[in-house]
C-alpha cells in the first residue's frame, strides 16, 4: 500500500478542493464525497448540536468548508497526515460493544438501536468489509439483549476493535500516511475496500489494472462507506447490496443521508438491488425534511454475489439505476411495501428464509416484493415475466405459485403473499384488467361445478379436484410457448367454464392484449389471475382456500 516516502515537511500547503464534476469521479466516488459533506456535519453537530449548517467544521488544526458543488480542506499551518488523522479518527468508530459506528450515516437525534446496528454492520461485511483482514475482531462472537417488536430477544454479533477505514490513513511504518503520499507523488493505490468490485485484474499487469487514486479521489473512495448504504439481502445468504446515492447538493445530501439509514431492524434487509433503490427514493418522499430538496441526483443498486468464477470474494452481479421515478411508479412500489413488509422471525427459517439459529430470529422478506420491486425500478409493468420469474439461488422456485404444505414442490409463494398479489391488480390498465377478470369469472365458474360434483363425495376428493384443476391451467399458461398457445389455453378455459359475463361485456377492451405482439403480456396476466383468485369457496372454507388459492 503506501510506499517508503520521506517525512514531509511543514511547508503550508494549499487548501485541497474537492468538486463533484471534477474528472475521475465516479458515481460511487460522487457519493463518497456526499459521504465526507455527511461526516463533517455530523462532527459539527457534535460538538455543537445547535450548529448552524453549514458551517466552517474544525478538524484537528485545519478546517473543512462544505459547498453544494464541492468541499475545501484548509490544512492551515498543520501537517496534512495530522488533520486526516482527525478526520478519520472522528468518521470511522466503533461502539460498544464493538460495532462499526459511522456518524456521517446515522440519525443523531434517534436513540441507539443495538439490534439495528449490528444488522447494518452485517451489510457492511457483504460489501465494502467483505474480506476478513478488512476487520480486526475484539474476541469471540457475543449476546447483547435487545428489544425487537416489543420482544426481547438475545442479538448474536461477531465484536470488532478495528476495521480498515480507521487505520489506512495511519502511519505505520515511515510515518507518512497514504493521503500524504498522495498530496506528494499524485497517486495511490487502494484495494477492493475502497471501491468494491474495483481490484486489480492481474498481478502481472499491476502497471496497467491497479486502482490508483489522487488525494482527492482516495479520499472520496474511502468516504465511500459513509455516502453508500450496505444492506443484506435476507433470501440469499452472504449476498449483499450496494446503494450508491449520488449527490446532486452536498449541503443538502448532508441533511439527507442520515436520514436514508434504515429506522427498523426489518428494514434493514432487502430482496434485491432494486428492492434497495426504491426504498431510498420512497424514503425521501416521505420524509418531510428532505421531500422538497432532498439533494440527491440519483440512486443505483449494484448486488454483490459470490459467482463461480471468484468464490474468493463477492463480485458486482447486477446493477440498476434510478436517477427519478414518478409517482404512479412509486405508490405501486409503496403498495407492495405496505402489504409485504420485511418480517422479522423467531427460530430458524427454511431452505431460503434462513438465519443464524443461536441468534433466535430471522428476517422473512417477499420472494413476490422482490420480482415487483426489480420490475417497477427497471421501467417494467409490475408483472413483467411473471410466468417465468424464480427466486434464483441454489433452489430456484417459481413466483407464478404457492407452495405446497409438504415444501417440495417448486413454488415460491406463501399463503400470506396473495394479499400482495390482490393489491397490485389495481395498478392494472383497462384491457389488463378486463382479462384477470374474465379468468376469474371462469375460475368461479370452474370451481362451483367442481363442488357441485363432489358434494356428496368425500372432502378429500373435492380437495385433490380443485388442486387438479388449478395445476391444470397453470401448467397450460405456464408452459405456452407461442401466441397460438397462450390463446388456446384462454380459449379452453372459457369455453370450459360456460358463459362469461365479464368476457362478453369486455372482449373488445381485452382484444389487443391476445395478439401476436402482446402474447407474453397474456401469458403473465393469466398467471397473475390464477395466483390471485379468490373465489366464493375461497373465503367461505379453509380447506378450500388452501387448495384453490
Amino acid at each position: 500500500m503506501p510506499r517508503n516516502v520521506s517525512a514531509p515537511n511543514r511547508t503550508k500547503r494549499e487548501p485541497l478542493v474537492i468538486r463533484l464534476a471534477d474528472p475521475g469521479m465516479t458515481p460511487l466516488l460522487r457519493c463518497g464525497l456526499g459521504g465526507l459533506a455527511a461526516s463533517l456535519r455530523a462532527i459539527l453537530l457534535r460538538g455543537d448540536p445547535k450548529a448552524g449548517w453549514p458551517a466552517p467544521v474544525a478538524i484537528g488544526c485545519g478546517e473543512a468548508r462544505v459547498e453544494p458543488a464541492d468541499i475545501t480542506i484548509d490544512w492551515k499551518d498543520a501537517n496534512p497526515e495530522e488533520v486526516a488523522r482527525s478526520l478519520f479518527d472522528e468518521s470511522f468508530r466503533i461502539r460498544p460493544p464493538g460495532i462499526i459506528d459511522l456518524p456521517g450515516s446515522a440519525d443523531l437525534a434517534r436513540p441507539f438501536d443495538v439490534a439495528l446496528a449490528c444488522a447494518l454492520q452485517a451489510g457492511l461485511k457483504k460489501t465494502f468489509l467483505q474480506h476478513g483482514k478488512m476487520t480486526t475482531k475484539a474476541g469471540p462472537p457475543t449476546a447483547i439483549e435487545s428489544e425487537i417488536d416489543g420482544r426481547q430477544l438475545s442479538v448474536h454479533f461477531q465484536p470488532y476493535s478495528t476495521f480498515k477505514h480507521q487505520t489506512v490513513f495511519r502511519a505505520e511504518t515511515s510515518g507518512y500516511t497514504a493521503v500524504c503520499e498522495a498530496l506528494a507523488t499524485g497517486s495511490v493505490a487502494l484495494a477492493g475496500w475502497a471501491y468494491p468490485g474495483a481490484t486489480e485484474r492481474h498481478i502481472g499487469l499491476s502497471g496497467a489494472t491497479r486502482c490508483s487514486y489522487d488525494a482527492r479521489l482516495a479520499l472520496c473512495a474511502c468516504f465511500a462507506l459513509v455516502g453508500c448504504l450496505s444492506l443484506e439481502v435476507a433470501r440469499a445468504r452472504g449476498d449483499g447490496v450496494l446503494v450508491i446515492v449520488e449527490p446532486a447538493d452536498l449541503v443538502r445530501f448532508a441533511v439527507t443521508r442520515p436520514r436514508l439509514t434504515p429506522r427498523r431492524l426489518a428494514d434493514a434487509y432487502a430482496t434485491g438491488p432494486g428492492d434497495a433503490v426504491l426504498a431510498v427514493h420512497l424514503a425521501m418522499r416521505s420524509d418531510d425534511v428532505v421531500r422538497a430538496r432532498p439533494g440527491v441526483a440519483s440512486a443505483h443498486g449494484v448486488a454483490m454475489r459470490t459467482l463461480p468464477w471468484a468464490t474468493q470474494q463477492k463480485t458486482r452481479a447486477a446493477t440498476i439505476s434510478v436517477s427519478s421515478i414518478d409517482s404512479g411508479r412509486l405508490d405501486v412500489y409503496d403498495d407492495v411495501v405496505r402489504t409485504l413488509p420485511n418480517r422479522i422471525m423467531l427460530g430458524v427459517g427454511d431452505d431460503e428464509e434462513e438465519g443464524d439459529g443461536s441468534a433466535g430470529f430471522f428476517a422473512a422478506t417477499s420472494a413476490l416484493r422482490g420480482f415487483v420491486a426489480e420490475n417497477i425500478a427497471a421501467g417494467h409493468r409490475w408483472f413483467a415475466g411473471f410466468a417465468r420469474a424464480t427466486t434464483g439461488g441454489k433452489k430456484p422456485r417459481f413466483i407464478h405459485y404457492f407452495r405446497a404444505k409438504d415444501q417440495k414442490n417448486l413454488g415460491a409463494l406463501y399463503p400470506y403473499e396473495k394479499a400482495g398479489l390482490v393489491a397490485m391488480l389495481k395498478h392494472l390498465e383497462d384491457a389488463e384488467v378486463a382479462l384477470v377478470r374474465a379468468v376469474h369469472t371462469a375460475l368461479r365458474q370452474r370451481f362451483r361445478a367442481i363442488a357441485d360434483e363432489c358434494k356428496y363425495l368425500a372432502t378429500q376428493t373435492m380437495r385433490d379436484r380443485f388442486n387438479g384443476e388449478r395445476d391444470r391451467w397453470r401448467f397450460a399458461f405456464a408452459g405456452a410457448k407461442t401466441p397460438e398457445q397462450i390463446r388456446a389455453a384462454l380459449a379452453e378455459l372459457w369455453s370450459r367454464a360456460g358463459p362469461n359475463s365479464e368476457l362478453r361485456a369486455r372482449w373488445e377492451v381485452l382484444l389487443p392484449l391476445l395478439r401476436a405482439e402482446h402474447w407474453e403480456t397474456a401469458r403473465d396476466l393469466a398467471l397473475v389471475a390464477l395466483a390471485s383468485y379468490q373465489g366464493a369457496l375461497a373465503n367461505g372454507d379453509a380447506t378450500a382456500s388452501d387448495s384453490v388459492n
